[in-house]
């Protein structure tokens, strides 16, 4: 179950990992005014291209940017066990893909 409040909110993303990412990408419709760009990192294991589709879905023009390849940190590190039971993870894995993704205001 995903924590409702305090600092764990920041960095769990629930069952699909997506939580705070697409709560982001709401966000960002109703935050920027016209012109105004989001720049978000997020781990490749949350699904590029649905975040791309979400904010083109919220009328929002996206694309990654930038891509590199780091070791796990905390979070992922205490959740690795679980991400290779569910086939998100190869046993072997000891880094992630963070993509960096603009998106403009049309």
């Amino acid at each position: 179950m995903r924590p409702r409040r305090g600092a764990a909110t920041a960095w769990e993303g629930g069952i699909g990992g997506r939580a705070v990412v697409d709560r982001v990408c709401d966000a960002a419709r109703r935050a920027l005014r016209p012109g105004g760009a989001l720049l978000m990192v997020h781990s490749g294991l949350c699904d590029e291209s649905a975040t791309l589709e979400r904010l083109a879905g919220l009328g929002m023009i996206a694309a990654v940017t930038d891509r590199a390849r780091v070791p796990f940190g905390p979070v992922l590190r205490e959740r690795r066990d679980w991400l290779c039971d569910q086939g998100f993870l190869d046993d072997e894995a000891t880094s992630e893909e963070l993509v960096v993704i603009r998106a403009e205001l049309a």
